[in-house]
């Protein structure tokens, strides 16, 4: 199981660190880029990321393009520095939210809102959010995405839980 303790805060940029087990494996951080240059809604909060890996010595940044509710949310993923594939939300409509993540030689990892207000992550895993007060983000993960960097997955799900909590 991986887990993560999420900010309270939308507009903190604090460090989270990534467990696997007892153990930490990665660290991600929020940060925020200037809408000046894109053509995005200002009524929307952005969701970037910096995300460092312990397990697989990689870094990430998953940086939004795209902040338009009705068309679609829109992110970049990259690897030192090197786009990797993207996600996409699903539009602001009456659906369940959603995002689809593309990554180069990996299948496409769907996150799914569930009714019982859960996630569900390529039909087989899911993501829960536990706790009242200090809010820890489960992720169980399946074996198609055991090759999967987990500090990437964790951040993914973290842009899920994210991108749906705003502008609803």
């Amino acid at each position: 199981m991986i887990t993560y303790i999420p900010p309270k805060s939308v507009s903190s940029t604090r460090e989270m660190a990534i467990q696997k087990g007892k153990y930490i494996i990665g660290y991600m951080s929020r940060y925020f880029q200037d809408w000046e240059s894109l053509t995005a809604s200002r009524e929307h909060k952005e969701v970037n990321l910096e995300v460092l890996s312990e397990e697989t010595n990689q870094e990430y940044t998953i940086q939004q393009v795209s902040g338009d509710r009705l068309r679609g949310l829109e992110w970049t993923i990259f690897q030192w520095g090197k786009p990797i594939g993207k996600i996409g939300a699903s539009n602001g409509s009456s659906k369940k939210h959603r995002i689809i993540a593309e990554l180069l030689d990996h299948e496409p990892i769907k996150v799914e809102a569930t009714w019982k207000k859960t996630g569900r992550i390529n039909k087989k895993g899911s993501t829960v959010i536990k706790g009242f007060f200090q809010h820890k983000v489960q992720i169980e993960s399946m074996q198609e995405l055991k090759s999967l960097d987990a500090a990437l997955l964790a951040s993914i799900v973290h842009i899920f839980w994210s991108s749906n909590a705003e502008g609803k």
